[in-house]
């Protein structure tokens, strides 16, 4: 049963605000903003329609995919048919055809990942339970070229002082724990919705949302 002197929503409170940041910062954006990169700029790669949808699939793909198993045994609290409207770390374009629809796939995504926390305690998300991930030093993401190994020692333990750790055995191996999970999506939302901010910057429209000044956005930077 839930300690409910310890729930572990108290550590995120920014969760329930997530889908209205996004929500606000895309309104009335065209479809050709949306949709245009700036392969010129470190940050450019993906349009700001990519951000949204990458965000949308986070706490599905985490939750579901990585941590389904130990989370939630053969019972997922979603329908496995999801996995079918994956497009790696994005959703799959032609499900979504506007903006809007991916806000709702964000909407419900988060709300899983609310519905987690209030299942568990600041002490269960600490607790022994870890999943593993193999990086080798030459790992890139497909499609982008992204470092990941590079990433996860000059981004991912930089801002993570708890929570993930590479196995003292093999220095390919990188654990993490529940904690690390969450932080990690909450600063990953962050970040991204700042790129979109620096997308509209640069279609000369101005930043709506206020974003916390935390985590990734303490350790990246954008030119």
């Amino acid at each position: 049963m839930q300690d409910r002197e310890n729930p572990a929503r108290r550590l995120f409170p920014g969760f329930p605000q997530v889908v209205d940041l996004y929500r606000q910062e895309t309104r009335g954006l065209s479809e050709a903003v949306l949709r245009r990169t700036r392969e010129e700029k470190s940050w450019g790669l993906w349009s700001i329609r990519d951000q949204v949808s990458h965000v949308a699939s986070l706490p599905y793909r985490w939750l579901l995919i990585r941590w389904g198993a130990i989370l939630f045994g053969d019972a997922l609290p979603r329908d496995e048919a999801l996995f079918d409207r994956f497009d790696g770390r994005m959703m799959k374009d032609g499900y979504y055809p506007q903006i809007q629809d991916l806000i709702g796939v964000m909407r419900d995504s988060f709300a899983l990942a609310w519905e987690v926390l209030g299942a568990e305690t600041t002490e269960s998300i600490r607790d022994k339970r870890k999943i593993s991930e193999r990086v080798p030093v030459d790992m890139t993401r497909p499609g982008t070229g992204e470092d990941v190994r590079r990433w996860r020692e000059n981004v991912t333990l930089k801002a993570h002082r708890t929570g993930v750790w590479i196995d003292p055995e093999d220095t390919e191996l990188f654990h993490f724990n529940l904690e690390y999970t969450f932080r990690h999506m909450l600063w990953e939302a962050y970040a991204h919705l700042k790129t979109i901010q620096m997308h509209k910057k640069e279609e000369g429209l101005e930043p709506l949302a206020q974003i916390p000044q935390e985590g990734y956005l303490l350790v990246l930077k954008w030119e």
